[in-house]
């Protein structure tokens, strides 16, 4: 069985700190004489459910279409529950307690349960999410060896509540590594008993991450 872990992108979609939101203009269309119909689709490339790739915050680090296929495949995925509010951080100790469960995971993806502000709330989903502490970063980098991903279901792993504490949690597990960052994933409701990931970003040369689809298969 297989679910999905990544959000559907509409013009409705929430972008970080209020951003521009996704545009889509006609290109062609039946009702006005043309064959078929297309679209242009406009979007930043960190909008809805995204990888950042080290290029994001690493000016000599791999971009997102940098890649091989199997570093987008995950067989020892974690799902752990770290409920957040308004701005709070997700810390390093609060890992460390979880160290028996995430020690041999390749992606580990925290649920802190901001998600449902997603759709109810937009403006504090965009600006007032929870933040990926950089000692909780650091604690990935140094205690988690075998772990390429992590991935949360906030807006992003910084909040504009906390912008130099989530750029530094950026820098630590982006520069210098081959490391993915997924954002915005939908992980309300979601089985724990996750058996393998899939995360399919847009494979665009020439930028530093992509909008992706995620699939679990359970």
């Amino acid at each position: 069985m297989w679910v999905l872990l990544s959000h559907k992108l509409s013009v409705a979609t929430p972008s970080y700190d209020m951003g521009p939101s996704l545009e889509i203009r006609p290109f062609k269309q039946i009702e006005r004489g043309n064959s078929s119909n297309s679209y242009f689709v406009s979007f930043l490339n960190h909008l809805g459910t995204h990888v950042d790739a080290p290029l994001h915050f690493d000016p000599r680090g791999r971009p997102i279409a940098g890649f091989g296929v199997d570093f987008f495949i995950f067989e020892r995925p974690v799902l752990v529950d770290i409920p957040k509010g308004v701005g709070e951080l997700i810390t390093a100790d609060e890992l460390r307690s979880l160290y028996d469960e995430i020690r041999d995971a390749d992606l580990l993806m925290i649920r802190t349960g901001f998600q449902r502000f997603r759709e109810s709330d937009v403006e504090a989903f965009s600006r007032r999410g929870p933040c990926l502490s950089d000692g909780a970063a650091r604690y990935i980098v140094e205690e988690l060896p075998r772990l390429r991903a992590v991935g949360v279901d906030a807006i992003s792993i910084s909040s504009p509540m906390r912008r130099e504490e989530g750029r530094a949690a950026h820098r630590t597990l982006l520069v210098g590594r081959d490391f993915l960052i997924i954002e915005d994933m939908d992980l309300m409701d979601k089985p724990s008993n996750i058996r393998r990931v899939f995360v399919m970003p847009l494979l665009i040369d020439g930028v530093d991450s992509a909008p992706c689809m995620v699939l679990a298969e359970v």
